[in-house]
């Protein structure tokens, strides 16, 4: 799968709300395959006006989860 699709699918998942487990899931499963943790901030910062500022602040706190199981895994 491209990496751009595993951007789509967490912007959806961000979007929905009430998936955050998921969210830092698919952050991780960004991360193992290439997008680091800049991007998936630019990806959220692009969908604020969208998702609203709630549910991006969410989707930041699962990035910041998820990078943080990716250093401990390391």
């Amino acid at each position: 799968m491209p990496i751009t699709e595993f951007a789509k699918q967490y912007h959806f998942l961000a979007a929905q709300g009430g998936c955050e487990p998921q969210l830092t899931s698919h952050a991780a499963g960004n991360m193992k395959v290439g997008n680091d943790k800049a991007f998936l901030i630019r990806v959220i910062s692009q969908c604020l006006p969208y998702i609203g500022y709630p549910r991006s602040l969410n989707a930041l706190r699962c990035v910041n989860e998820a990078a943080k199981q990716m250093e401990n895994k390391q």
